[in-house]
């Protein structure tokens, strides 16, 4: 064969495989088409469906946790002090008043130390008593000094007038030769003038021949002598003066000589005196207070009661030792009930005080009480605070106070506690399993006036664990298709009712929590 009869076969074989393929590609699509023409005109098969009829309810949102029951007010007594159990004067079950006594302790030590405490008090009361005996013996003495002076002064006074008579009578007569004296001095200057007048005539007549020399002489003898007198008026004058100065420097130490140091000894013993009495009061009043303390603590020996309420437990027996804060006994109100939880940080972030709570003791057939959130804790607790290790996360305290006693919770028991968060009253709910969602949008499966299923959108309101509010999009009396899960709805489909049931009312005490659609 040539090799154009090859290539020409060959291309032969290459356009009859295209044609081919091309062929059974025309024959699947108008299959399809056809096909799927035949699918959706089909005649669709009618399906069994349960309608709900819709119905107005209640839906809550709410919380569930665990509490323990407690009387208002509950505590734990604990010893104030360290000592001996003396007396119990209560019983388990009692009721007690605020302030009556509960529990006697014993403590010989403190007691020792109190009678001590008594004894140094009166053995300084004694050393008070003294020291004020002595301020008035001090006083005495001050004031028998005090009379003594002025006596002495009295009589000093007197002997000085008369001494200072007869001294002023002294200075007086002093003073009048003192005036003599100076008179006598300037009699001998006026003298001694004279006498050098003389001489000096003398001496110029002794010069002329007039007088002999024995005359100047005589006359030079007379000026010595008047010298002399003179000399002797001026020493008589200065030893008056001194004895002037004399005399008045003796009447200011006449006028000195009363002796005031008995009066001074006297004020300084009193001064002393009433120092020691002040110092022995300070100490009698620090024992004092020092009695007063030791007295309160052995009074703090007698347990009281805080408030009224009952006995729940007692720890100790007469005899037993106990230390500082060691427990003694619980008691509580019965008067006022509470449950104390620990919530989560999520729950506690939406209870507020105030909110509805229903409380139940864990347990089948029980009966249900009410309540509300007294307070919530402001600060979370870390599980080493709270013992709650086994949960690893931190908690908030809460409170709950039941709004009427009910005298049979037992305090220290656990309960079932349903916080109502919110509510809404008479709306229209539908069970969760009836609503289907498309993406985000929310929408239920209605029956039509053909008997045909389809779908319905409609809003969400408040959402619990089984019902939620349907806010728009349904109506009380409408009925809902129950979808089957083995049995996928269309719309379209016709529906034959299987049954008609109305909606679940809304149960009152839900294991889990009720969240609302956000």
């Amino acid at each position: 064969m040539s090799s154009l009869d090859y290539q020409a076969k060959k291309a032969y074989q290459v356009g009859m495989r295209w044609l081919t393929g091309a062929f059974i590609l025309a024959s699947v699509s108008l299959g399809g088409v056809w096909g799927y023409d035949w699918i959706k005109n089909r005649p669709l098969t009618p399906t069994s469906a349960e309608l709900v009829e819709v119905e107005l309810d209640n839906v809550e949102n709410k919380i569930s946790a665990g509490g323990t029951v407690e009387l208002g007010g509950q505590r734990t007594i604990k010893s104030p002090e360290e000592g001996a159990v003396d007396r119990v004067l209560i019983k388990q079950g009692d009721r007690i008043s605020s302030g009556q006594e509960l529990i006697i302790l014993r403590n010989p030590q403190r007691e020792t130390i109190l009678n001590k405490k008594q004894l140094e008090i009166q053995r300084q009361e004694i050393i008070v008593e003294r020291n004020r005996e002595k301020i008035e013996e001090a006083q005495q003495k001050l004031k028998t000094a005090q009379v003594d002076y002025e006596q002495d002064l009295e009589d000093y006074q007197q002997e000085l007038a008369s001494k200072q008579a007869i001294q002023n009578l002294e200075i007086d007569k002093i003073q009048a030769q003192i005036n003599r004296n100076r008179q006598k001095l300037e009699e001998a200057k006026a003298n001694l003038e004279a006498a050098e007048a003389e001489l000096e005539n003398s001496e110029k007549l002794l010069e002329r021949g007039f007088i002999a020399q024995q005359e100047t002489d005589r006359q030079k003898q007379t000026v010595r002598e008047s010298q002399a007198s003179l000399r002797d008026a001026e020493l008589e004058l200065k030893n008056s003066k001194i004895e002037l100065e004399t005399a008045q420097v003796r009447e200011l130490e006449i006028q000195a000589s009363v002796d005031s140091s008995p009066i001074f000894e006297a004020e300084i013993n009193l001064q002393e005196a009433q120092s020691v009495l002040k110092q022995s009061q300070s100490e009698l009043e620090r024992l004092k207070i020092e009695y007063q303390e030791e007295t309160l603590t052995l009074e703090n020996n007698i347990v009281t009661a805080p408030i009224d309420g009952v006995i729940l437990n007692i720890n100790v027996k007469p005899g037993d030792g106990v230390n500082r804060s060691d427990e003694l006994m619980t008691l509580g109100d019965p008067n006022q009930e509470l449950i104390q939880l620990q919530l989560s940080t999520l729950d506690a972030a939406q209870v507020k005080p105030n909110q509805q709570a229903r409380i139940s003791v864990i347990g089948p057939n029980t009966e249900v009480f009410t309540g509300r959130v007294q307070s919530i804790g402001l600060q979370a607790r870390s599980p080493s605070s709270n013992n709650n290790e086994s949960s690893g996360q931190a908690t908030v305290p809460a409170t709950i106070q039941l709004d009427q006693p009910t005298k049979t919770l037992i305090p220290g028991s656990a309960v079932s506690v349903e916080i109502v968060l919110e509510e809404r009253n008479n709306v229209v709910v539908l069970n969760t399993e009836l609503i289907q969602r498309d993406g985000q949008s929310p929408y239920v499966w209605i029956i039509d006036s053909n008997n045909t299923a389809q779908k319905q959108p409609i809003t969400l309101g408040l959402e619990g664990l089984i019902q939620v509010e349907v806010t728009s999009g349904l109506e009380a009396g409408d009925r809902v298709i129950s979808p089957s899960p083995d049995t996928p709805l269309e719309p379209g489909i016709p529906i034959t009712e299987a049954s008609s049931t109305p909606t679940e009312s809304n149960p009152q005490s839900s294991p889990r929590r009720n969240r609302r659609r956000r």
